[in-house]
């Protein structure tokens, strides 16, 4: 684009004497904004935008951070209505004896991340294929996350992480099981009153243990929670 001739002074245009002396503001208006807001000034605004943006966004999250009590995930070849997390949920809190995070009660917080995918030859399999695509790296990015200790997962999930030095040993939260990592719950009594759609079994497990984890008060006391959630859900206790 041809330099314009107002790029030493960017509102000349509109002042009394310029060269466009007798344009309409209109004609005036096009003028500047073709020659020289558009050639000196909307790089810098689509920058200042996004920057803006971003910040609002950031501060969002950081304001309406849940600090749940238990947060947990449902990951891998497993099926849970919304209803039904809420009402595990429910039950994973009442193994709580205190709460730290600012609520009245003790808070527990499930998400479902399946990775089934339906292999029908149809006009939803793309869909589907995404979905299950995006969970996978959903669990990914799970297992990075400090605040998500609890994990139900099916048993190809559980064997996976457990071999990778996902899992913390479960003796540690005095839970005994035939795997040191992970324990079956699907077939709990406890788990009895849920409506649960898992073929190959659903495997509870915690995420290990690191020093700097541990080094925060708050997600050492979530390790307490998660471990007497757990514990609680075995044993009904």
């Amino acid at each position: 684009m041809k330099k314009s001739k107002d790029s030493r002074e960017i509102f000349a245009v509109f002042r009394k004497g310029s060269f466009m002396e007798g344009a309409t503001f209109f004609e005036k208006l096009r003028y500047w904004i073709k020659n020289v807001y558009l050639y000196h000034l909307a790089v810098p605004t689509i920058i200042t935008i996004l920057v803006a943006v971003f910040a609002v966004t950031l501060i969002s999250d950081i304001i309406n951070q849940e600090n749940n009590d238990i947060d947990y995930i449902l990951g891998g070849d497993v099926s849970m209505s919304e209803e039904e997390i809420a009402l595990l949920s429910d039950y994973l809190e009442s193994f709580i004896e205190e709460d730290f995070s600012g609520e009245e009660e003790p808070t527990a917080k499930g998400r479902l991340l399946c990775t089934r995918s339906l292999n029908s030859a149809n006009e939803k399999e793309n869909i589907v294929d995404e979905y299950s695509a995006a969970n996978i790296q959903k669990i990914k990015i799970s297992m990075a996350d400090d605040d998500i200790l609890l994990f139900f997962f099916d048993k190809t999930y559980a064997e996976w992480y457990a071999k990778e030095g996902g899992f913390e040993p479960l003796s540690e939260f005095g839970i005994e099981s035939e795997n040191e990592y992970y324990i079956r719950v699907d077939t709990l009594p406890s788990m009895a009153q849920f409506e649960l759609d898992a073929p190959d079994g659903l495997y509870a497990a915690i995420k290990v243990k690191r020093d700097f984890r541990m080094k925060k008060e708050r997600i050492a006391e979530k390790y307490e929670f998660a471990g007497k959630a757990l514990h609680g859900l075995v044993y009904g206790e």
